[in-house]
């Protein structure tokens, strides 16, 4: 229930998830020499969520998710892994889990699917990054 993303440089950035609890944290993997170091920390514990690397760095956006009790989340973090740290980013137009994400071309992000509480969710959207 934890998306993985793998960054520019390499390394792989595992986020959320649950382990007896939703998590809030995410783990930087160095696959090349098999160490790993704690990543940005978000305010929020998800579990269920998608997440898609953006243009810049280090910088993934989370998308969605819920919370230990299957709340469905309609907020979006963005994770900075060289500044370890997170800004909110854009909202959903629904609560949205286990929904999946692709960085478009012009680098908006197309998200589809998933659950919203117990109901399936069949609507798209595309989110835009502020500048």
């Amino acid at each position: 229930h934890c998306p993985a993303v793998m960054l520019h440089d390499g390394r792989v950035l595992v986020i959320g998830g649950m382990n007896n609890t939703t998590e809030t944290t995410t783990e930087v993997l160095d696959i090349a020499s098999g160490t790993s170091s704690p990543g940005p920390k978000m305010d929020i514990a998800r579990r269920g969520a998608s997440a898609t690397l953006l243009p810049e760095g280090g910088r993934v956006l989370v998308i969605g998710g819920e919370l230990s009790d299957g709340t469905s989340l309609a907020t979006t973090v963005v994770l900075d892994v060289a500044k370890n740290n997170t800004s909110a980013g854009p909202k959903l137009s629904i609560p949205r889990s286990f929904c999946t994400a692709v960085k478009l071309p012009d680098d908006r992000i197309f998200v589809m699917g998933g659950y919203s509480g117990s109901d399936q969710v069949s609507t798209s959207e595309i989110l835009s990054m502020p500048n």
